[in-house]
């Protein structure tokens, strides 16, 4: 909480944003919770099953902030869905993701396999702090 108000705070004294953009990015992180949301994670102890969401969070120094949630039964639906492609395709598919370093043979994909992907996708995180102040979060929980 006060991780994210110091930088705020950080922010204005250096000039890299006005006090105007400094207040209102303080005000989002009060009315909000964002800074819970930004500077933790959710816990995850005894959290037990697969994820069921994934969470795109960005809070702007410009207040452009982004508050994403993504059910992950769309990516079991959509994994789902690769048995309705035809033979041919899925071959083209299959041959264009293994060019670009991706060598999943979409065909051969079981429940199983979908399941325990969505259950690794747990332990991903990706945190971006930007010069300008921006931070942006990608988690599952």
């Amino acid at each position: 909480m006060g991780e994210e108000r110091t930088r705020i705070l950080s922010l204005v004294a250096e000039g890299k944003i006005t006090a105007e953009e400094g207040s209102r990015l303080l005000d989002a992180l009060e009315a909000h919770g964002t800074q819970t949301a930004v500077a933790e994670p959710p816990t995850r102890t005894g959290s037990t099953g697969a994820p069921k969401f994934m969470y795109v969070k960005v809070v702007s120094v410009e207040g452009d902030n982004v508050n994403v949630k993504i059910p992950l039964s769309l990516v079991r639906a959509g994994l789902k869905l690769t048995s309705l492609i035809p033979p041919q395709a899925m071959e083209q598919i299959n041959k264009q993701m293994a060019d670009h370093g991706m060598a999943i043979d979409l065909s051969n994909l079981k429940h199983e396999d979908i399941e325990e992907l969505i259950e690794s996708l747990r332990e991903m995180e990706i945190n971006v702090d930007s010069k300008n102040g921006d931070n942006v979060r990608v988690y599952c929980a």
